[in-house]
């Protein structure tokens, strides 16, 4: 995200669909039914090597200012999908690289959410075997970012990762 003028440093910068993830889970065995999964999303800004655990990566610094890095909780995402199946659908933020937001989520008691479900019911958290070759609206999801407004940090170059887990439910 570049700020090139000073409209979107007052306003901030949203971009739409900048990541879509198609999800495709098997159940590797017919008869156990227990298949379930959940779908995870964090940040990393390489806190290992000095960047402290709520702030951006600091690339590059234009200039000698006494500012901070950004903030990560400046970043906002947002999951989306045409069932609405993700837990929450509203931008989110991370505090620190500690932070997980979960997508698809454990339920506890175990509960499946069959395929389709989202299409008869409009159900959330559909966590059962699934292909978005054959429930599209269930199994993909557009990721949104929002750079909130109001900067009072150093010019320079930042970096994220944005990392996505798919994991097994047991």
């Amino acid at each position: 995200m570049t700020f090139t003028d000073f409209t979107k440093y007052n306003s901030g910068i949203t971009l739409m669909s900048v990541a879509r993830l198609r999800v495709k889970v098997e159940n590797k065995n017919p008869v156990d039914l227990d298949c379930s999964w959940k779908l995870r999303m964090f940040i990393e800004n390489n806190s290992g090597a000095g960047t402290p655990i709520d702030r951006w990566e600091e690339v590059t610094l234009y200039g000698n200012g006494n500012a901070q890095q950004p903030r990560i909780s400046d970043l906002e995402v947002r999951v989306t999908n045409n069932c609405g199946t993700p837990l929450d659908t509203g931008f989110r933020s991370f505090n620190d690289v500690n932070d997980i937001l979960n997508i698809i989520e454990e339920l506890v008691p175990q509960v499946i959410v069959p395929a389709g479900s989202c299409t008869a019911s409009g159900t959330k958290n559909v966590n059962g075997p699934g292909s978005y070759l054959t429930n599209y609206d269930e199994y993909s999801f557009d990721v949104d970012l929002r750079l909130k407004p109001g900067f009072t940090y150093n010019p320079g170059v930042y970096k994220l990762n944005i990392r996505f887990r798919l994991e097994e439910v047991n």
